[in-house]
């Protein structure tokens, strides 16, 4: 069965003041107003997660559950440590399995992950496509299986503005 992945990079995010750490660094109130109207544009393209995965860190943990409300009211956002920064695409390319079932799942993390996600997803190697996503940027692939076994079909790939302007 075919599964559709929404890879998310997290919306707009503070600076760390002296003294706090990188992964308590929350989501602006302009990056969340923005990531709310993303959301609308998302849920116009027909979006509708089975699962939402988001990194740990709190701006992703704040960005999926924003998207959550907007797109699967009632879905709680599971947290998987392999979405924060550090860890290889192949390793979340291997943990997809755990999701076999469904439909269309949305995974929220960082750059530069995301971007090696979908290298890893479009050509088997993290390095191989440079694939840079913006703050708020969203890509939807088409995968035979979960985990995929074969190159990934990229739907689309859109700015978290051009988003804004389909959800208007």
């Amino acid at each position: 069965m075919s599964c559709t992945l929404y890879l998310v990079r997290h919306g707009i995010a503070g600076d760390a003041p002296p003294g706090m750490s990188d992964a308590d660094r929350e989501l602006t109130a302009a990056g969340q107003r923005k990531l709310a109207r993303a959301a609308r544009g998302l849920k116009r393209l027909g979006v509708a997660p089975d699962c939402i995965v988001s990194s740990p860190l709190k701006r992703a943990e704040q960005t999926a559950s924003l998207l959550a409300a907007a797109l699967a009211p009632g879905h709680e956002v599971e947290m998987e440590e392999v979405l924060a920064p550090g860890h290889a695409a192949a390793d979340v390319v291997r943990g997809l399995g755990r999701y076999r079932g469904a439909r269309a799942v949305l995974l929220v993390g960082h750059e530069p992950n995301m971007g090696e996600l979908a290298s890893q997803l479009l050509a088997g190697s993290a390095s191989l496509a440079s694939v840079p996503f913006r703050k708020g940027a969203v890509a939807a692939f088409r995968v035979s299986s979960l985990p995929p076994r074969a190159d990934a079909q990229l739907l689309w790939f859109l700015t978290a503005k051009l988003l804004r302007l389909i959800g208007r």
